[in-house]
């Protein structure tokens, strides 16, 4: 099933276009999560389990996980792989750039992270 086949059939089992956000600030964590051995995955998983039943997409931004070195996007890979293969995930890695850098862009939205849209 393509990404917007899995989007509108989310949407429709669901009722719901909501997309939630999944932009970790790790300086706002409550000290529980930012306790925790990995806070980003932490903060996500709770948002998730939280709303899981209430959404038809999340997004991820990139930028906040990137921001965090190797460890953010060790975060951002068990988040895309904790939200799982039904619910449509559009990585938020928008860059303004050349061709080859879009194109590397690209890749690794899709085929590194397995997001359904950017």
């Amino acid at each position: 099933m393509g990404f917007f086949e899995q989007l509108e059939s989310q949407a429709v089992q669901r009722n719901t276009l909501l997309c939630v956000g999944l932009d970790p600030r790790p300086e706002r964590f409550p000290p529980e999560v930012a306790a925790q051995e990995d806070p980003l995955f932490a903060f996500n998983k709770r948002v998730i389990d939280a709303t899981h039943d209430l959404v038809c997409a999340y997004k991820p931004n990139y930028a906040f996980y990137e921001a965090q070195g190797i460890e953010g996007l060790r975060a951002l890979r068990r988040t895309i792989e904790y939200i799982g293969p039904d619910i449509p995930v559009i990585l938020d890695a928008k860059r303004g750039d050349i061709g080859s850098t879009s194109a590397a862009l690209a890749r690794a939205a899709f085929e590194v992270w397995g997001a359904g849209a950017v």
